[in-house]
């Protein structure tokens, strides 16, 4: 595959048009367009993360992430509806913070109800955004879609 064509505007025309579509969405994710890979730090004391400054603005975006001491994670700010947010923890020194569905919490799908999650290294967990604008005011919530606990 090559991700310079088909173009928007120069198509190849003697494939059919599904073909076309095809490519031109296949050669779009294969240079980066809605996907991403994040590596990040957060700062001692931090409590929330923001899609924009602390996150990508991909609609699928794996973030490997550490942390420089302990931290409680508990909200996601900016989001935008339907964008997934994979974490791979790199330390144990991150708890995500379980809330109510609203306003950037995290909204985790483990009992009981309410409690928070220490993340050890190689830990994964799959979030999804439920009515986010990414706006400043509407940041939706972030529900967990899976974990995977590391077993080695």
């Amino acid at each position: 595959m090559d991700a310079t064509k088909p173009t928007d505007v120069d198509l190849i025309s003697t494939y059919a048009e599904y073909i076309r579509e095809v490519r031109a969405t296949v050669n779009a994710l294969s240079v980066g367009s809605g996907v991403g890979v994040n590596a990040l730090a957060i700062a001692a004391g931090t409590t929330s993360l923001t899609v924009g400054t602390d996150l990508g603005l991909y609609g699928f975006e794996v973030v490997i992430v550490t942390a420089a001491a302990a931290v409680n994670i508990s909200k996601i700010l900016g989001g935008t509806q339907g964008q997934v947010k994979r974490f791979v923890f790199d330390d144990n020194n991150i708890t995500l913070v379980d809330g109510v569905a609203a306003s950037g919490n995290l909204y985790l799908n483990r009992l009981p109800a309410l409690t928070s999650w220490i993340a050890q290294a190689n830990d994964s967990i799959d979030l999804v955004n439920i009515g986010g604008d990414g706006g400043v005011t509407t940041h939706g919530y972030w529900q967990e879609v899976s974990r995977q606990i590391a077993v080695k």
